[in-house]
């Protein structure tokens, strides 16, 4: 029987290399299925550098739901400015940043 120590350091064989969070968060939630909730939650993140410092200001996304992206914008104008003619590069941008299954349409809305 070994004799008892107050403090022993572990084994050499018992250590092991120490990953990086950020590597390691992408692979738990693709092993528990959560792949698609990992990239819906970077839009939110990355709206800034989506959409730039300009559009950012009056609009945020505040919900994604069934691949649609709601986005509040703070005035009529923006609203009209943005569901016009900015969708179609702000999908695209998003298509690029996060992948196309985490974003299928966005809908803006005033609030």
């Amino acid at each position: 029987m070994r004799e008892w120590r107050p403090f022993a350091a572990p084994a050499p064989v018992m250590l092991r290399t120490v990953a990086a969070m950020s590597a390691l968060v992408p692979d738990v939630m693709k092993g528990l299925g959560l792949e698609q909730r990992l990239q819906q939650s970077q839009v939110f993140q990355l709206w800034l550098n989506i959409v730039g410092a300009d559009i950012a200001r009056h609009a945020q996304p505040v919900a994604l739901r069934n691949g649609i992206l709601t986005v509040a914008v703070d005035h009529p104008v923006w609203l009209q400015e943005l569901s016009r003619y900015h969708k179609p590069a702000i999908l695209q941008k998003v298509h690029a940043t996060v992948g196309k299954k985490a974003v299928r349409d966005i809908s803006f809305r005033i609030g």
